[in-house]
């Protein structure tokens, strides 16, 4: 199961009014079983509305942010992503790599004067090319 608290409430009003016109929210979000949590935080925009009001439904209006906005499941994605995270490996003596040759074989770079073997043409290719040497043929046949 997952707890869900609100640790960020900050409340800005309109100037020199009790007018709420922003808020900015802050969820943690904390597995019971392992302890792993998540955190986000957002401002969110709200219509103009008095401060005793708006904090009056508070929690309706947090459980909206959260099931509207997509921030449970973000959430719980992000718990999920860290339980099942890699860990680091246990402690170990390390392969001694200082004493290990790395690229045997591979330590010659081909020349420039190599050249990769030439792809076979293609059945299409071949037959222009053979069209194209029978016409050359027949021009100096011609002459």
């Amino acid at each position: 199961m997952i707890n869900y608290n609100v640790t960020r409430w900050d409340v800005s009003c309109n100037h020199n009014s009790t007018d709420v016109c922003s808020v900015i929210l802050g969820i943690t979000a904390t597995h019971q079983e392992s302890g792993v949590s998540a955190y986000k935080d957002e401002r969110i925009s709200v219509p103009c509305q008095n401060l005793t009001e708006f904090e009056a439904g508070a929690e309706a209006f947090v459980e909206g942010v959260l099931g509207s906005q997509g921030w449970y499941l973000e959430l719980q994605t992000r718990i999920a992503n860290q339980m099942t995270a890699p860990e680091p490996a246990p402690s170990r003596e390390m392969p001694d790599f200082s004493k290990m040759t790395i690229g045997d074989g591979y330590q010659d770079l081909p020349s420039e004067e190599e050249e990769a073997p030439a792809e076979e043409p293609k059945p299409a290719a071949k037959k222009k090319a053979a069209k194209k040497k029978e016409e050359e043929v027949s021009e100096e046949g011609g002459e």
